[in-house]
């Protein structure tokens, strides 16, 4: 290889590293900046379950709760027993769906508060020391500054 190769490629390597890291703080800033105007009700929350449920439980949980007024959708995570529920505040709390929940289907439902520490991390799936990491939590941070 040439002299003209190499530098050709090893350009070709930052201007791709350049465009991924442009692309992370595009979607960064898109995803949290907040719509003009609009003051959001909905709310994403956790109900745990005491005990583990079975697919024909999760099957009745999920077809009765999507009736309700204010439940949007809820997805069930069978093998770690909870739910994730998207409804609207001014309709339903978190404690009132877990107690609908217990209620209506005769097991013990919780509604989920994270920990202080768990809310200070921003992705619980992504490792902390990755670059990746670094350089969301860098745009997150400057991006909170501007709003």
């Amino acid at each position: 290889m040439d002299k003209i190769m190499v530098k050709r490629i090893i350009i070709g390597l930052i201007a791709i590293f350049l465009f991924l890291i442009a692309t992370l703080a595009v979607h960064i800033y898109l995803v949290t900046k907040p719509s003009p105007g609009a003051i959001s009700s909905i709310s994403m929350g956790r109900i745990d379950f005491n005990k583990s449920i079975d697919s024909l439980e999760t099957l009745a949980i999920v077809q009765k709760a999507k009736s309700l007024e204010g439940v949007q959708d809820i997805r069930v995570n069978v093998e770690s027993g909870f739910l994730i529920c998207l409804y609207d505040r001014k309709k339903w709390s978190g404690d009132d769906l877990s107690n609908w929940i217990s209620e209506e289907f005769n097991m013990s439902a919780s509604f989920f508060r994270p920990t202080d520490e768990m809310l200070s991390q921003s992705c619980p799936a992504i490792d902390k020391n990755s670059l990746t990491f670094k350089l969301g939590d860098f745009f997150q941070k400057t991006f909170e500054k501007i709003h």
